[in-house]
């Protein structure tokens, strides 16, 4: 009786384990998948930041009352600030991307 309880104790163990690797693959894969999510949002508002910091620029040389144009230079240095931080960030993970 013993040796029967001892080959269904290893059965369940094999099976066990095999499940237990399939949990750590998906685990694995969904961990990938959020860091490529992660990647691809981190580029994207790059990206957008670069964008607002060129529209900055362009509302900076269009602009011509002296209240108007601290407004633009503010707004220009915030926008290039952000976009450098992001910059930073994407090169500190060495991500690549049209930029």
């Amino acid at each position: 009786m013993a040796g029967v309880i001892n080959k269904i104790e290893k059965k369940q163990g094999k099976v066990y384990g095999g499940f237990k690797n399939i949990i750590n693959l998906f685990n694995n894969l969904s961990t990938d998948n959020n860091q490529e999510r992660e990647d691809e949002e981190l580029l994207k508002e790059l990206k957008h930041a670069h964008t607002e910091w060129k529209n900055a620029e362009t509302y900076f040389h269009s602009v011509a009352e002296n209240d108007l144009i601290d407004h633009a230079i503010y707004n220009m240095e915030a926008a290039k600030r952000k976009y450098m931080y992001l910059l930073k960030k994407a090169r500190e993970k060495d991500l690549r991307g049209n930029v």
